[in-house]
């Protein structure tokens, strides 16, 4: 199980991540720039210089500008391995797949079906599960899903809900093993599941 953890979008704050974590961050465009910032019309650290520091594990590249993922590709060739883009429109999901990159995540949720997912199984390599108001995975749909994907699950705290609920939503997931976990909380996941 990957540990990532959520929008650690400064230099300071990537600091403070142990190195064995990953980090999912926020990436958009400001004028020649690319910079990390979740929100708009905001100013934000140079990606540029952010990659400067990494050392870490998978970084999930959240991206909230549409069509920025050739420049981040350029950016990170020859730095970065251990990767996935989310949130990248459908469009432009399938213009990456036609060049290749498989590093990318589908969503999957009670608000996002399985088959749209499925429609781009042995294309991307990654399902991003996400639990809006509960864990949406059943035995049928994780069988579809596992065979083709590496999935990596919301923690509960993501969506609006208390941290105290890490551990009922991880008894949830015990039959559902993942690849990785994006939480603001790595160290409650790893108490809870023994590691």
């Amino acid at each position: 199980m990957q540990y990532i953890a959520h929008r650690i979008n400064t230099r300071s704050q990537l600091a403070d991540v142990p190195t064995e974590y990953g980090v999912e961050l926020d990436l958009r465009d400001r004028g020649d720039d690319l910079i990390l910032q979740h929100d708009p019309f905001t100013a934000g650290e140079r990606f540029a210089d952010y990659l400067q520091d990494y050392q870490h594990g998978l970084m999930i590249l959240n991206i909230k500008s549409e069509r920025i993922e050739h420049r981040v590709l350029e950016m990170i060739q020859g730095k970065l391995k251990d990767y996935f883009f989310l949130d990248s429109s459908y469009p432009m999901i399938r213009t990456l797949c036609k060049l290749g990159e498989r590093k990318i995540a589908v969503r999957f949720s009670e608000y996002e079906p399985v088959e749209s997912a499925l429609a781009l199984a042995g294309e991307v390599e990654w399902v991003w599960v996400d639990c809006f108001t509960k864990m949406p995975l059943t035995d049928e749909t994780y069988a579809k899903l596992k065979p083709h994907f590496k999935l990596c699950a919301v923690s509960p705290e993501l969506q609006g809900r208390s941290v105290d609920t890490i551990a009922q939503y991880a008894a949830e997931l015990e039959p559902y093993p993942m690849d990785a976990i994006c939480t603001k909380r790595p160290d409650l996941w790893q108490a809870v599941i023994g590691e």
